[in-house]
């Protein structure tokens, strides 16, 4: 029984992690537009262009669809979000202004020498150059990015916005963007910068500002 059990979860993991590869080979796909905006995901096809079985695949789509890069639609099945447009843009950043510069704030006082070695550990992850495409080269700066905020949030102490951040997926929004032009890499940059140094002086109004001024310069890089 004990080996019929350890078999079953080894299969269970196997699956798992078939999905996993799965799905961060679409995110590539769909990143580099391989596959566009609007293109109808045809299972069977895809099932046997990366030869693997449905099963995975439909797992994969479902991961995505949850971040909201692909859409999935009765008697349509599935197919790729269009790129995000100004109206969901606005609504974005309005939640996030209203989040994140509180939880810098609230950061600030609190944040510890750990969570400082995360940060700094992130930045470094952030070059300019690391933003450009294609998505392969791109995703590293988009993960440190990721974890950059999440840290903040983290730092904060409060669980349920730092969850209500991750729900967002702003990250895989954004670099679809960032993709698709191509510039601002250098103005983020510098503007982490300042959010760390500001959290460094463990100063809660100047990092509130410097958050606040971030994701400003983002939306006005960004948003059409």
């Amino acid at each position: 029984m004990a080996r019929s059990c350890t078999m079953q979860d080894a299969r269970t993991l196997t699956r798992i992690g078939l999905a996993q590869q799965v799905c961060a080979r679409l995110i590539e796909r769909i990143m580099d537009r391989d596959l566009p905006p609007g293109a109808q995901l045809n299972i069977d096809a895809l099932a046997r262009e990366m030869n693997v079985s449905s099963s995975p695949l439909r797992e994969a789509l479902s991961a995505l669809a949850a971040r909201g890069l692909v859409h999935n639609e009765a008697f349509l099945g599935f197919s790729v979000a269009p790129m995000p447009d100004a109206e969901f843009l606005r609504a974005m950043f309005d939640t996030r202004l209203r989040l994140e510069p509180w939880l810098a704030a609230c950061a600030a006082s609190r944040i510890t020498e750990a969570q400082f070695a995360k940060l700094r550990g992130t930045l470094a992850g952030m070059a300019p150059e690391a933003r450009q495409g294609p998505w392969q080269r791109h995703h590293a700066h988009a993960a440190a990015d990721e974890r950059f905020h999440d840290t903040i949030a983290e730092a904060s102490g409060n669980a349920p916005a730092r969850q209500a951040l991750a729900a967002l997926n702003a990250q895989i929004h954004v670099s679809r963007l960032y993709l698709a032009a191509q510039t601002g890499a250098e103005e983020t940059v510098a503007e982490h910068q300042r959010l760390l140094a500001a959290l460094e002086a463990r100063d809660p109004a100047a990092a509130e500002a410097a958050m606040t001024a971030h994701l400003e310069g983002s939306r006005e890089r960004l948003v059409p």
